[in-house]
């Protein structure tokens, strides 16, 4: 997945929400690694208003203040196929939010698009991330949310997730989850090689079609049986361009019956490792050349696995969609895995049951 960033002009309503106050950065604070993952199942409690055009509401969060400060800020969103979403985050210290995406599901009802462009003293976006500048604290999100035929949009039907990482490399790492240890869960592969059109760039898609096709085998009612084309159809960013938008993907999988999606970032294998003790993979981004020995990343070779498990002594099954079917399980040793996911600043995807919820974490990274 080469995630480039296309600089071309866009523009940006500003008001609606006033800028949060400024504060003065503390550092991490003891003990608590920092990422986090704020998860709205519903936004009934955000501050609902009218919108700018006819059927728009608009709901804005809650504050949303970390332990830490953070400098790199995704939104993940699901909501049914009819709904088209505006997201925006709105940090501290700065006038304006800024857009991290127009979704729909339906390109025809309405676009879907990043919005490239966005860059100034505060910070940026590239793509689906807002990069600040100097350490932040505080953040605002704002939906604003249409159904297609016009009728009212039931906010019990969105979900949102926030994921936060701090400015600072160090983080405390998670302990190691013994139940995980000797688990290899077995997920349907697939092959971006299968695909003439996408056997360069459709990992990200053919990883999606694996975790829907996991729970899809775990008898999870009216989970189609979709193939990586459709996914690679369903998440297609014209403005970045290409299907590795991080949030439209995990939305194609979080509209599916049943089931909940974000983008994350963990602290480290242990907490990969807690979610393959629950019984649930997860998609990983990496630095494709690490993932195969090189000391350091190339240019533009981020890519995306499953892992779906760990051996005994702790290396990292992964399925990889990047290579032929017969190559595509395999055990990557421990250490070169944490290298190479590193480069993401170790991102995954996360897919669930929503009756269930997400896997308990003492901690409450999640």
């Amino acid at each position: 997945m080469n995630r480039r960033i296309r600089a071309i002009a866009a523009c940006l309503s500003w008001l609606a929400i006033a800028p949060l106050p400024s504060r003065v950065w503390a550092g991490p604070v003891d003990g608590i690694p920092a990422v986090r993952l704020w998860w709205y199942p519903n936004l009934g409690e955000w501050t609902r208003s009218a919108g700018s055009v006819p059927g728009q509401v608009q709901f804005a969060s809650p504050p949303i203040d970390p332990p830490f400060g953070w400098n790199e800020a995704i939104v993940s969103w699901n909501a049914p196929t009819n709904v088209v979403l505006e997201v925006e985050a709105w940090p501290e210290g700065s006038p304006h939010g800024y857009a991290l995406g127009r979704w729909s599901a339906d390109t025809n009802a309405a676009p879907r698009s990043s919005v490239p462009g966005q860059q100034d003293a505060w910070g940026k976006v590239e793509t689906d991330t807002l990069v600040a500048n100097q350490p932040a604290r505080m953040l605002r999100i704002r939906v604003r949310a249409r159904k297609v035929d016009g009728q009212e949009v039931d906010p019990g039907a969105l979900r949102i997730g926030v994921s936060l990482v701090g400015a600072t490399n160090a983080p405390v790492p998670p302990a190691a989850v013994p139940a995980a240890r000797g688990r290899h869960l077995d997920v349907p592969l697939h092959s971006q090689a299968d695909y003439p059109e996408g056997v360069q760039s459709w990992c990200s898609p053919a990883s999606i079609a694996m975790l829907l096709g996991w729970w899809r085998s775990r008898g999870l009612g009216g989970i189609p049986d979709v193939d990586v084309r459709a996914v690679a159809h369903g998440v297609n960013d014209p403005a970045w361009p290409g299907t590795g938008n991080w949030p439209f993907n995990t939305a194609f999988a979080g509209q599916q019956p049943g089931l909940s999606a974000c983008v994350a970032r963990f602290a480290g294998l242990g907490d990969i490792e807690a979610w393959i003790a629950a019984g649930r993979p997860v998609a990983a981004s990496v630095s494709y050349a690490q993932l195969k020995g090189a000391p350091i990343p190339l240019p533009g070779d981020g890519h995306l696995v499953v892992v779906t498990g760990f051996t005994a002594t702790g290396d990292v099954w992964v399925n990889d969609p990047g290579v032929n079917r017969e190559r595509g399980t395999r055990v990557v040793p421990r250490d070169a895995f944490d290298r190479a996911w590193k480069h993401s600043r170790r991102t995954v995807y996360l897919v669930w049951p929503s009756r269930e919820g997400k896997p308990a974490r003492g901690d409450g990274r999640w």
